[in-house]
């Protein structure tokens, strides 16, 4: 990524999760004002399940990237770049 101050923030309606990957060195203290911000700035209300009372009782699950990803074409088992 080339802003290292960025989150990946997703939706599975079949877990009703939640799915956001901090950078990697995000502090847990930093993670209320993330999910704020989150919630708060509009950015869940763009999910398909997108206001806050449609998420309500779903799972958050926040964890850091990982700093070294290999993408793989499960057809042909080979590195994507």
């Amino acid at each position: 990524m080339a802003n290292t101050n960025v989150a990946a923030v997703g939706y599975s309606k079949a877990k009703k999760q939640i799915d956001v990957a901090v950078p990697s060195g995000t502090k847990t203290a930093d993670l209320t004002a993330i999910v704020g911000g989150l919630i708060n700035g509009g950015i869940i209300e763009r999910l398909p399940r997108g206001c806050n009372t449609c998420t309500s009782g779903d799972h958050w699950y926040i964890h850091e990237e990982l700093d070294e990803v290999v993408n793989v074409d499960l057809n042909t088992f080979k590195a994507v770049e």
